[in-house]
């Protein structure tokens, strides 16, 4: 009993070494693309955003890549359980390529909030809180992502 005790703590500090792949210090937690949308003074400020992608398109000098836009657990990952945000939109220097950064994938963001940006959503106009990234992951395709579930029901009788 006294070593499960003690292996106990040891376990939590490995844990919290494991890491992230995003340097999370100095982002404010608490701001949500949601709440960008509205006429709020956020404009510089650092935060952690995460969603799945909805359209990646070079420009001239930055590549624009648009999020719907899910709450993000400690670590930055996107819980892709949750209810959306709405959607927001991400400003990156330089060439990104769209067929890696491809509708679907799940992707998470750090850096600044910048002035909002209207667009088109199929026909309607969209107010888009925008991000200006300092740091861009792409999280990996799983197996679990993937996967479909499949029920079978049957007797048991095959001919």
């Amino acid at each position: 009993m006294m070593k499960a005790f003690l292996l106990l703590p040891l376990l939590l500090i490995l844990a919290a070494c494991a890491g992230t792949p995003l340097k999370l210090d100095g982002v404010n937690r608490a701001i949500n693309p949601a709440m960008v949308t509205a006429e709020h003074p956020y404009t510089g400020m650092r935060v952690v955003w995460g969603g799945m992608l909805i359209k990646t398109e070079p420009l001239k000098e930055m590549t624009q890549i648009e999020v719907l836009a899910f709450p993000v657990s400690y670590d930055g990952e996107p819980d892709r359980t949750a209810a959306s945000l709405g959607r927001f939109m991400i400003l990156r220097k330089g060439f990104l390529e769209p067929a890696d950064f491809a509708p679907g994938r799940w992707v998470s963001v750090v850096g600044a909030i910048g002035q909002a940006q209207t667009a088109k959503v199929g026909e309607a106009d969209y107010r888009f809180p925008v991000i200006h990234s300092e740091q861009l992951y792409l999280w990996p395709v799983t197996a679990a992502s993937n996967a479909e579930t499949h029920f079978y029901f049957g007797i048991g009788i095959q001919f």
